[in-house]
């Protein structure tokens, strides 16, 4: 099944008697709450939602051609993690959108992220308001983990929550299509993030999401320079195949059609521009390659850069070397299970 803003499907995954669920899209964010005691200063309000927003990290990336738009057409696989921010929302009566960061947000991590309308969050949630015709008000809280910049897709997995927070919250009967048609307008990893699905091919600019089931669980070691990367400049500076791999035998690996060794077949045709647009990286990806004797791999437009783990035991193992030689944090990032029943 494909699923693209022409069309969508819904269905509803698993939840708690106490859990508020949000109809269709699927993602974690089907499991809303409705008291908040861990992100800010909401607790307590019986009218905020919460939810979380995971992070995707792509296990194949090929730029197969530039459109008219100038977006790039795109084949991809993403995979759906358990790392993740949270993102809390509560009516609002004087009816404008805010956002703020959660007390316990760290400084390091506010940098950089507008907490005005260039926020995908309220942009968002302007445009369901616009689409629905209402003029309410709501005030985000987002407490933030995954670093901007880094190819996690953050920002996008931030609207894709704020879509269904505000469904939620203003009009439980939106489709999903008019979710996923807003998505679309917004960015490229939107509606992965939107599907609830593990993991997906996704073509188009990202948009057009093809579900992909896996085989097994898997987990990553991932981390970040302090320098992040500019989306538009990295693919402004990646130079077009003349024929474009394609990610056919990757699905099959993953979804356990073939056997064979992931590391070998994961690829991504923006890391040579973003190498040399980011020495910081490139010098990260070096001494990584080096520590764990392994390939090491670039998620979407970078920054993050991340290595394949053989097992739980294996990633803490890395997480140890990593801390204790090059003095950096990483992540353990394990795919997260579908929400689509």
């Amino acid at each position: 099944m494909i699923l693209s803003v022409n069309g969508s499907h819904s269905n509803a995954g698993q939840y708690s008697s106490e859990d508020q669920v949000v109809n269709g899209c699927g993602m974690p964010s089907m499991h809303i709450r409705g008291s908040v005691s861990s992100c800010g200063s909401v607790a307590a309000n019986s009218d905020a939602l919460t939810t979380s927003c995971p992070a995707k990290l792509n296990v194949f990336l090929e730029v197969t051609g530039k459109r008219a738009d100038g977006y790039h057409e795109l084949d991809t696989v993403m995979l759906r993690t358990r790392f993740a921010d949270q993102l809390t929302v509560v009516p609002a009566k004087n009816g404008l959108l805010t956002l703020r960061f959660s007390d316990a947000t760290p400084e390091r991590m506010q940098s950089g992220i507008p907490l005005d309308q260039r926020n995908l969050i309220l942009r968002a949630a302007e445009a369901l308001r616009s689409r629905i015709g209402i003029s309410d008000g709501a005030e985000f809280i987002v407490h933030k983990r995954i670093p901007p910049e880094s190819g996690l897709g953050g920002g996008s997995s931030n609207a894709a929550s704020s879509l269904l927070l505000c469904r939620q919250l203003w009009a439980p009967d939106v489709s999903d299509l008019i979710l996923h048609e807003i998505a679309a307008s917004l960015g490229s990893d939107i509606n992965f993030l939107l599907s609830g699905h593990s993991a997906a091919i996704c073509r188009g600019r990202g948009e057009i999401i093809e579900p992909l089931p896996l085989a097994r669980r898997l987990t990553f070691v991932a981390l970040r320079p302090n320098a992040g990367n500019s989306t538009p400049a990295v693919f402004r500076a990646t130079k077009l195949p003349a024929e474009p791999r394609s990610s056919s035998d990757i699905a099959a690996l993953l979804s356990g059609r073939i056997s064979g060794s992931l590391p070998s077949m994961i690829f991504n045709r923006l890391t040579e521009a973003a190498e040399a647009l980011n020495p910081e990286m490139s010098r990260l990806m070096h001494r990584l390659r080096r520590l764990c004797r392994r390939p090491v791999f670039m998620s979407g437009s970078g920054s993050t850069v991340f290595v394949v783990a053989s097992s739980h035991v294996d990633a803490i193992a890395l997480q140890t070397a990593i801390q204790r030689t090059l003095k950096q944090t990483s992540w353990l990032l394990d795919t997260a299970p579908s929400e689509v029943a």
